[in-house]
């Protein structure tokens, strides 16, 4: 398969594996150039316009009064350079999102773009008051998605993902205090495919969620979790049974900053897909933050 950093086809076109709203339901369906037999699909077209559309390296564009902030993250390889196109979009009815396309780079660092809401541990920030926040006072959290994502290639992933510090994170850099990594996988292509540590071991409503994997890296702990089953994004998920789970488990103090919330898509060389985020939500403890389309 060959990657062109100027083709731009619609992600309907190139999605080896896409992600629609079906009645409110987010499910996956396999395809290759069309449906297989027996098989029905929906495609919605839409006459939505490209309002900003930021390809630079590391750029970033303010979402919902800054409480949101779209970056083009790619940290792994530069997406200025000819073997990579990156870009960040955002759209006139205020739905958002980037695609990708990555030829062979030589870097094994996957590129990372996403939207964050609270503060990241390098730095990274917007304004908003439910982030960052210590375990002991989160009584509640959870997040609402209504996101189509697609990709193709074998080395990706699309993930939620937060942090948990020693040091409350407030604009500054406090990575040095970093002890946990928790991701949340909701889809990711066949390199990843394989046994995962512990089964169905957090319920949230309809979706239970495997303990995938557990690595202590030289300065934090990476937890990884996967939806179980098929791969989907669900319209909702409960991020304090992530929480508890892994305090309970590994006995992690309740002083720990949650820095933030990050959603986006890991991904390496010999892949492209694009991602539309048109509603995005956090509440935390009765007060919510908004992104996306009315």
């Amino acid at each position: 398969m060959k990657f062109l950093k100027n083709k731009r086809k619609s992600y309907f076109q190139l999605l080896l594996i896409h992600f629609m709203a079906i009645s409110g339901v987010f499910s996956c369906k396999a395809t290759s150039t069309g449906p297989s037999p027996g098989t029905t699909t929906t495609t919605t077209t839409t006459t939505t316009q490209v309002e900003e559309r930021d390809t630079l390296s590391g750029a970033s564009i303010e979402l919902s009064d800054r409480a949101f902030i779209l970056s083009n993250n790619d940290w792994g390889y530069s997406c200025n350079l000819d073997e990579c196109y990156q870009a960040i979009i955002l759209y006139t009815d205020d739905s958002y999102g980037w695609e990708w396309n990555r030829d062979s780079t030589g870097s094994n660092n996957p590129n990372y773009p996403e939207v964050i809401c609270g503060t990241k541990p390098w730095g990274d920030q917007t304004p908003v008051t439910i982030f960052p926040i210590q375990i002991k006072d989160l009584n509640s959290c959870n997040a609402d998605m209504d996101i189509v994502f697609g990709a193709s290639g074998n080395n990706w992933n699309f993930a939620l993902e937060f942090w948990l510090t020693t040091q409350k994170p407030e604009g500054n850099d406090v990575s040095s205090s970093i002890t946990d990594e928790v991701m949340i996988w909701f889809g990711w292509g066949p390199t990843h495919d394989g046994v995962v540590d512990d089964d169905d071991v957090i319920v949230d409503g309809e979706n239970t969620y495997d303990y995938a994997h557990h690595y202590s890296f030289t300065d934090w702990e990476y937890h990884q979790f996967r939806i179980s089953g098929e791969q989907r994004i669900p319209p909702t998920i409960d991020f304090k049974l992530f929480v508890d789970y892994i305090q309970d488990r590994y006995g992690l103090s309740d002083t720990l900053w949650i820095t933030g919330m990050e959603l986006g898509n890991e991904y390496w060389d010999y892949t492209e897909g694009a991602c539309t985020v048109k509603k995005l939500s956090y509440s935390v403890n009765g007060e919510t933050v908004v992104s996306g389309s009315d």
